[in-house]
């Protein structure tokens, strides 16, 4: 990171520079896309609100039927303006997935936030968030960077040495990670320890534990 600026505006920076081509050459490297596919294909209902944490170029969610609505979230501005060039009935927002989603936003029916939990320095606050814009009865699907051969709990990992310097991969365990569901009001319904992508600047595939989760009613709102 330069002097001056801190984890987020790194990671909006790294985004933004790589968006244009972010599809295309994400596409060779992450194994994720179809588990949302399958999950998106289960959960989502006519007329439903979808919220895409950590969208990107809105590729997960780009092509859900025209009269689902679509919310995504991500702090780089050139991902939001390519997610709302491939879906423009979406809603597309700069926001940090560490901070709360406003009241105004409403709720929403179901929630995906894979492949952006990697930035995530609390996981119960995040989930927590996550739990307060749920109606009831939401679904949620939500992949967590686990890598069984780190000490137990919580860990961090550089992301990358080379594009964002400084900012870390935060690594949860399975324990932390139900710890972090359970706090944050959310039931699990599943659980799987899958490929999520690869990670080519350390030779080694990074792995999340993917949960599909339940929201019975919904959390206050502060």
């Amino acid at each position: 990171m330069s002097p001056g600026t801190g984890p987020r505006e790194a990671v909006a920076l790294y985004y933004d520079e790589a968006a244009p081509s972010y599809v295309s050459g994400w596409r060779t490297l992450e194994h994720y896309s179809p588990l949302v596919a399958e999950f998106l294909l289960d959960a989502v209902t006519p007329g439903c609100r979808v919220l895409d944490v950590g969208c990107g170029p809105g590729q997960l969610t780009a092509q859900l039927p025209p009269d689902v609505r679509v919310t995504g979230l991500d702090v780089s501005p050139r991902m939001l303006a390519e997610a709302g060039a491939g879906r423009p009935e979406g809603r597309y927002e700069q926001h940090d997935l560490h901070d709360p989603l406003p009241g105004a936003w409403g709720r929403f029916d179901v929630v995906v936030a894979v492949g952006c939990l990697e930035f995530c320095r609390d996981l119960a606050a995040t989930l927590r968030h996550l739990a307060a814009a749920c109606a009831p009865g939401a679904r949620l699907l939500v992949g967590v960077v686990e890598d069984r051969r780190a000490p137990a709990g919580r860990s961090r990992q550089p992301f990358s040495d080379e594009g964002l310097p400084g900012v870390g991969m935060h690594c949860y365990d399975t324990t932390a990670q139900l710890a972090a569901i359970t706090a944050a009001g959310l039931w699990p319904s599943s659980y799987r320890f899958v490929p999520a992508w690869r990670h080519d600047e350390y030779s080694r595939t990074v792995r999340y534990g993917l949960w599909e989760l339940g929201a019975d009613g919904g959390s206050p709102r502060a």
